[in-house]
């Protein structure tokens, strides 16, 4: 091969990549973001997997289903971004807390644990603030609903109304992510 036909494979790698990106890239930031809610990391995690994609372009050339291929990329890219938020912020919890607990489970039963609280923070990440917070009092906090109402000066029946909301915000959104993930 000369140099000329090099530059002339290279340039048209360039130019089909390119393509590839324009048609791609704003829907998979707007997949990303719309299951992260985050424009940022949307941004930032579009870019690594399109780096990705050009660092191993042949790669492209020989599959049968490139937007397939693509959104699965995106899909664990954002589970694998949601894991290391999870898991960082359980290491937080864990060092500044001197009764750290130590249980062993079976590789299975806690990989399972952590694809849910995955599946969990995501669901609790989209909801309106006023029901995340109410939820999270309740939940992290271990306040009852008189305790929440009171703190919040809203009436019981609405931090009900909020948690129940809750809870069928997190059996949509866990429903919807399993079928995504498995």
């Amino acid at each position: 091969m000369t140099i000329n036909e090099k530059y002339e494979t290279e340039k048209e790698q360039l130019k089909a990549f390119e393509t590839f990106f324009i048609q791609y890239y704003p829907r998979i930031k707007g997949f990303i973001n719309n299951l992260l809610q985050d424009v940022k990391e949307a941004e930032d995690i579009s870019q690594d997997i399109f780096l990705y994609l050009w660092n191993n372009k042949t790669t492209l050339q020989h599959l049968d289903n490139r937007e397939g291929y693509l959104f699965r990329i995106a899909k664990n890219a954002v589970y694998r971004h949601v894991e290391r938020l999870v898991l960082f912020e359980k290491y937080q919890l864990n060092v500044s807390s001197e009764n750290t607990r130590s249980q062993y489970y079976e590789i299975e039963e806690e990989i399972n644990a952590q694809e849910l609280e995955v599946l969990l923070s995501i669901a609790i990440e989209k909801m309106p603030p006023q029901r995340k917070r109410i939820f999270q009092m309740s939940r992290k906090k271990g306040m009852n609903n008189e305790e929440i109402a009171n703190e919040l000066h809203i009436s019981k029946r609405t931090v009900e109304n909020h948690l129940t909301q809750a809870l069928k915000d997190i059996r949509k959104i866990i429903s919807l992510l399993i079928l995504i993930i498995h």
